[in-house]
């Protein structure tokens, strides 16, 4: 296997090629890999800092060029408790706003470097957050061979709000091979089906540059299982992005409010303001897991803690009608959501970030309603994956 020190793209690429091929061998063999053997990883993630101000911005993490718009990125982890080293990722920030860390670092540890990076106060960093939607989408992009699901509200709901209006905390499914896609369908019949949402899908992919075996969490994770060719898995990732970039694009297009300035033209080409008008859409979930409690359901998701990062103030508008206005602490970006107890809509101003808005959508699935849906005016046009139901 060649060296990990790539002077260039080339040797890096080369380095992963032997990599999946390698991990492809030895689960086929052995149904698991040798020691310190690891499979790719690559973390999609969103971004509006420069890759070079990582560096002053943790005092954790060392940055070091490699090619164009490719880094490599050292992590400390010696303040974690289980571990004491320092992991190794690299940087494509070629796509300067959905970055590509890729890591052959064990699961775990990279994992969780990669949530400290992302989830630090004023990290300028996110997550790229897959609704049911398109993780079902990326189903059809390939031979499906497994899936996990996982509905997680202890990490949001107090245990209070849980005994009282849920039926479980916490709910856990692992499935691969041919029974996967009954399983699901039998799932999907059930009462069971409004909490169970996607958080990972496994897929084999036949491209023009070769096979490759991929599993995609749901947060923009995606493990290469094996394969023939690393240039199939990078093409993969691309896919995978802009199938992403459009949801966003979308949006930031329709799903953002604006008040810009009407001008009319008078005399001599001279232009006047003649007030202000009105531009965008609320977004409009849809739920179909009625909200009892309006105001503990709000203060769940606005406390400023992980992994929504939503703080917010709530007020009362009529009986049955909840309002809060806060911050994502993200990128300290506003935003209004209004809360009924069959749908929340979300007002977000003409300079916020579209990611804001998957954020609180994939999480309502995740952690309240697997069947969550956008209304058909929230939809974003010219994608090629709906978010209605």
């Amino acid at each position: 296997m060649p060296p990990l020190n790539p002077t260039d793209r080339r040797e890096l690429y080369e380095h992963f090629q032997h990599v999946i091929e390698g991990t492809y061998d030895q689960l086929l063999e052995d149904q698991k890999l040798n020691y310190k053997q690891n499979m790719l990883k690559s973390f999609l993630v969103e971004t509006n800092i420069e890759a070079t101000s990582l560096e002053e911005q943790f005092e954790h993490v060392n940055v070091e060029k490699v090619d164009y718009s490719l880094f490599e990125v050292l992590i400390d982890t010696s303040s974690d408790e289980d571990e004491e080293e320092i992991l190794t990722f690299y940087l494509d920030s070629q796509n300067e706003r959905f970055w590509t860390f890729y890591s052959i670092e064990k699961s775990r540890p990279a994992k969780d470097a990669m949530e400290d990076l992302i989830m630090a106060e004023r990290s300028g960093l996110d997550y790229l957050w897959f609704p049911a939607q398109l993780q079902r989408y990326f189903t059809k992009l390939g031979e499906f061979q497994g899936a996990g699901i996982n509905y997680d509200a202890e990490d949001v709901f107090s245990e209070e709000y849980i005994d009282q209006y849920l039926p479980f905390g916490e709910l856990s499914i692992q499935s691969s091979g041919q029974g996967t896609s009954w399983l699901l369908d039998a799932l999907n019949d059930a009462d069971l089906k409004r909490f169970m949402s996607l958080s990972s899908v496994k897929i084999r992919r036949e491209m023009e540059e070769g096979v490759v075996i991929e599993r995609i969490d749901n947060n923009g994770r995606i493990t290469t299982r094996g394969g023939d060719d690393i240039q199939a898995h990078l093409s993969f990732v691309e896919i995978i992005r802009e199938l992403y970039a459009d949801l966003i694009r979308g949006i930031e297009e329709e799903g953002r409010i604006g008040y810009p300035v009407r001008e009319i033209e008078a005399e001599e080409g001279e232009r006047h303001s003649s007030g202000q008008s009105i531009e965008g859409t609320p977004i409009v979930i849809n739920l179909a897991n009625t909200v009892e409690n309006l105001k503990e359901f709000a203060d769940s998701f606005t406390s400023a803690t992980k992994p929504l990062r939503l703080w917010g103030v709530g007020t009362w508008i009529a009986d049955d009608y909840y309002k809060v206005r806060g911050t994502d602490l993200h990128n300290n970006d506003s935003f209004t959501l209004e809360i009924k107890r069959d749908w929340i809509r979300l007002y977000l101003p003409d300079d916020a970030c579209g990611n804001t808005a998957l954020r609180i959508f994939s999480n309502i699935q995740r952690y309240y309603d697997a069947e969550a849906s956008f209304g058909e005016r929230s939809d974003p046009k010219n994608s090629k994956v709906g978010l209605t139901a």
